[in-house]
C-alpha cells in the first residue's frame, strides 16, 4: 500500500501535489483564417512562416514600392517572409488584399512611428471588429505581431490614461 489514509494522530493524510516551477507551458495560438474587408481568406498554405501557413498581404510603400509579404499567423510572432519585391522593414506600408486589392481596415494609430497604424483582418468573412486580429503596418515594430483586436484597444486605452 503506497501510504496510510490516516496519520498516527488519526488525521486524514492529504497528499501535496508537487509543481515544477521551471516548467512553463506555452500554448501557441495560430490563426487558421483571416479575411479582408471583402471576405477573401488571406491564409495561404503555399507560404509558411514559422512552420504554419502565413497571412498573405499585398504591400505598397514610398521606398519599398509594391510587393507581396507573408506574415506569421502565430500570435505574438513578428516573423514575415517577402514573396515579391523588396521591403524596408522600418517604413509604414499600406496593406491590401492580394485577391481584390481592398486595403485592410485601420483600427488605430501605432506609437512606433508617426505614420504607423494598426490594421485588421477579420476572423470570419463578415466584418466584425470584435472578431478580428490586428497588427502594425511597420514590419520592424514589436506590434507587427498578430494580436486580437480587443487587446490592441485595451493597450491603447491604457497608454492614453
Amino acid at each position: 500500500m503506497p501510504g496510510n489514509m490516516f496519520n498516527d494522530k488519526g488525521r486524514l493524510n492529504i497528499p501535496e501535489i508537487e509543481h515544477d516551477e521551471r516548467k512553463t507551458i506555452k500554448a501557441e495560438v495560430v490563426v487558421n483564417a483571416a479575411y479582408c474587408p471583402e471576405g477573401h481568406n488571406l491564409i495561404s498554405v503555399d507560404h509558411d512562416v514559422s512552420g504554419f501557413p502565413g497571412i498573405i498581404v499585398r504591400f505598397r510603400g514610398r521606398k519599398s514600392g509594391n510587393g507581396l509579404v507573408s506574415l506569421s499567423a502565430v500570435f505574438g510572432d513578428t516573423s514575415y517572409s517577402v514573396i515579391e519585391g523588396e521591403v524596408d522593414p522600418n517604413e509604414p506600408l499600406v496593406f491590401s488584399c492580394p485577391n481584390c486589392g481592398t486595403e485592410l481596415d485601420v483600427l488605430a494609430s501605432c506609437p512606433c512611428s508617426p505614420e504607423a497604424v494598426t490594421v485588421m483582418c477579420y476572423l470570419y468573412p463578415r466584418k466584425d471588429p470584435h472578431q478580428a486580429i490586428a497588427f502594425c503596418n511597420v514590419l520592424s515594430c514589436p506590434n507587427s505581431a498578430v494580436i486580437r483586436s480587443g487587446e490592441i484597444i485595451r493597450m491603447l486605452s491604457e497608454l492614453h490614461l
